[in-house]
């Protein structure tokens, strides 16, 4: 059963859609919003570092963020906020903007639909992860690909498909880098065949 802290966690992660919703109605040009990006990215580099190398800072965060911190980021790593903000720069920079986007909404839904799916029902192990989470985040993923409509079909399946498979793999790597990574590489290798 999913945690009432990883819950929270998790719905917290529902804010990470500011930033592929911001750039599609507010800062719609892509140099603009890889800037704001940059800088925003630059500004949690700097605490994150900050917090671990100086004691009186990690007392003071973990007073305020400690009880939704995993434990490696306890331990001295980037917090997966950090890694949504470094990575949304070169996704939003180097990948077409409907592709961006839709990689950003993926890797924010389908993260949180695997873990409570996961964690709720998960009952068939695959690594540290399951099934059913995996289904939970392929369903969201579509879902809100069809939502948006942003790229033919064929497209935003082939990045639900692979944020699912990146969000399922065993590596070592924040989700928050690999699911925006893979889907968006994925889906511009696949839109160069289709055209």
């Amino acid at each position: 059963m999913i945690s009432q802290v990883e819950l929270r966690r998790k719905l917290i992660h529902l804010f990470n859609l500011v930033i592929p919703f911001s750039y599609m109605f507010i800062f719609q040009n892509k140099n603009q919003m890889a800037i704001i990006m940059l800088i925003f990215a630059l500004i949690f580099v700097i605490v994150d570092l900050t917090r671990m190398r100086l004691a009186f800072v990690k007392k003071i965060f973990n007073q305020f963020f400690n009880s939704m911190m995993r434990e490696h980021e306890i331990s001295g790593h980037f917090t997966g906020a950090t890694w949504v903000l470094i990575i949304s720069v070169p996704v939003i920079f180097f990948l077409p903007k409907e592709i961006a986007i839709l990689s950003l909404v993926f890797m924010s839904l389908g993260d949180i639909a695997a873990a409570i799916v996961g964690l709720s029902f998960g009952k068939t192990k695959m690594g540290n992860k399951s099934l059913e989470g995996s289904i939970g985040c392929l369903s969201i993923c579509i879902f809100s690909a069809h939502l948006l409509d942003l790229v033919p079909w064929i497209v935003s399946m082939s990045g639900a498909v692979m944020a699912t498979v990146f969000e399922a793999l065993p590596i070592d790597i924040d989700d928050n880098v690999l699911i925006p990574i893979g889907a968006g590489l994925t889906m511009v290798l696949v839109s160069l065949f289709i055209a």
